[in-house]
């Protein structure tokens, strides 16, 4: 863990080599999103409300599932560069260093202009949870703590999932651009607003139903089922699986020589 903090602290000072364009990068990270909560704040003012949530019981949806999201784009980010090192050869490096190979491909792929949109997605928690008139108990306040930790493995397994896949089609990496980019924008909203098969999808296929569905009717008091308050932690399982589907990968991978 150390080395791959050391990795990761490099490859920070390396971004911040060019200073400017990184500020810069920070910033348009923090503003971009704004374009996004400027039209999520219209459909409401112009709806009132989509399938009984609020607008600020969506907003405190849309901040935990960013602050998940963001956190495991910025540490598994990294896991995207995969078929271009299979492509150049480069990740046969990786095996010759006397560290985990997992590890050594997210460190280097932190991304350091992801915390703008981190800063953010804080900003806008903290005004949710000034807006929802929810009297909240520890078991919530649990639940609430649990939705963003359970959210950031579960974009890890995912993460980890395609990169794996990548061993046996160097190009199944763009599916999971089009998952986690442009896909992960249905996840702001909560699972039971969409139609019923795609529900089905985020329920039994990627399952981001435990972190912004199940746990949310609980703390929303639209379920007294006290079990949906720990769904999140479903997602250790998940990443357990796809982590034991990368190892057997990684094992299957006979370099691409030279």
């Amino acid at each position: 863990m150390i080395a791959y903090m050391t990795l990761v602290k490099k490859n920070i000072q390396a971004q911040f080599e060019y200073n400017i364009s990184t500020y810069l990068l920070i910033a348009g990270q923090f503003i971009a999103q704004f374009t996004f909560i400027f039209t999520f704040y219209l459909l409401f003012q112009s709806l009132g409300s989509i399938r009984n949530y609020s607008f600020a019981q969506a907003l405190l949806v849309y901040g935990c599932v960013n602050i998940s999201y963001t956190c495991g784009e910025i540490l598994g980010k990294g896991i995207n560069n995969i078929s271009e090192l299979i492509r150049q050869g480069a990740l046969d490096i990786y095996f010759l260093r006397p560290q985990a190979i997992l590890l050594q491909v997210m460190g280097s792929g932190v991304e350091i202009s992801r915390v703008g949109r981190l800063i953010q997605s804080f900003i806008l928690l903290g005004m949710a949870l000034n807006l929802n008139e929810i009297e909240w108990n520890l078991i919530q306040v649990v639940t609430l703590f649990l939705i963003v930790i359970g959210g950031i493995i579960l974009f890890l397994g995912i993460y980890l999932f395609f990169g794996s896949l990548t061993f046996f089609s160097i190009q199944s990496i763009n599916i999971s651009i089009l998952l986690m980019g442009s896909g992960s924008d249905c996840l702001h909203y909560p699972v039971d607003v969409m139609g019923q098969r795609i529900q089905q999808v985020l329920t039994y296929v990627f399952p981001f139903a435990i972190i912004n569905y199940y746990p949310f009717l609980f703390i929303f008091g639209k379920s007294e089922q006290v079990l949906f308050a720990f769904t999140p932690l479903v997602s250790i399982p998940f990443f357990i699986l796809t982590l034991g589907f990368w190892v057997y990968c990684i094992g299957r991978y006979s370099s691409t020589g030279s």
